[in-house]
């Protein structure tokens, strides 16, 4: 498992959670420790900031291709459910991340690297009786990578910051980690009946 590659690929998710909108002169209310909090007007970001947002661009272009090949191509429900979820929630994760980069007037990716190119077809070739097995191990293996990532990103800013990218990241790393849950969950619900088939056999 290439992590160096697949850490480029996740970056949140929980598919039903709600959105941080963006927008230059937009409010948002929200809650902080049961105090409400209003998104800053801001208009600037430090260097970091700039890179989460271009990672968060290249992995939503990702993460669409990746979903489209696990609805296609998975054998199980499972699979091709989350793999849909997932070109859903990065189709509006594409949305916030250009809103947010011209706020704050970051220039984003427009193509997929080399890398995960090849990674991508590596997953697309795998045997169909594979497929599933490594697609679940790939998903949860980045988006272990992506939660240290925004928390390395948001380690150091303070609880009342309400900025809009502040209250974007900390919600997508919510997201991601109830998404991981559910990837979780569907692994061992995958290794258990793979288990069950071989004890019959």
């Amino acid at each position: 498992m290439r992590r160096i590659t697949i850490a480029l690929w996740c970056f949140s998710g929980a598919i039903a959670f709600s959105s941080c909108g963006s927008g230059e002169g937009n409010t948002e209310a929200g809650t902080e420790n049961g105090t409400a909090t209003v998104a800053g007007t801001d208009s600037t970001i430090t260097d970091q900031n700039k890179e989460l947002l271009a990672f968060a661009a290249q992995n939503a272009m990702l993460q669409v291709q990746l979903g489209q090949m696990a609805a296609k191509q998975g054998a199980t429900d499972n699979v091709k459910a989350y793999g849909q979820q997932l070109v859903d929630w990065y189709n509006t994760k594409q949305k916030e991340v250009q809103d947010l980069s011209q706020q704050y007037g970051v220039t984003l990716p427009q193509q997929l690297e080399s890398e995960q190119t090849e990674y991508l077809e590596e997953i697309r070739t795998a045997e169909a009786n594979k497929f599933d097995e490594k697609y679940w191990e790939s998903v949860i293996d980045a988006q272990k990578d992506a939660i240290e990532k925004f928390e390395d990103n948001l380690n150091d800013v303070e609880a009342a910051d309400a900025t809009a990218f502040t209250l974007w990241a900390r919600n997508s790393e919510k997201e991601l980690r109830a998404q991981m849950e559910q990837a979780l969950a569907y692994q061992l619900e995958l290794k258990n009946n793979e288990g069950g088939i071989t004890e019959s056999l």
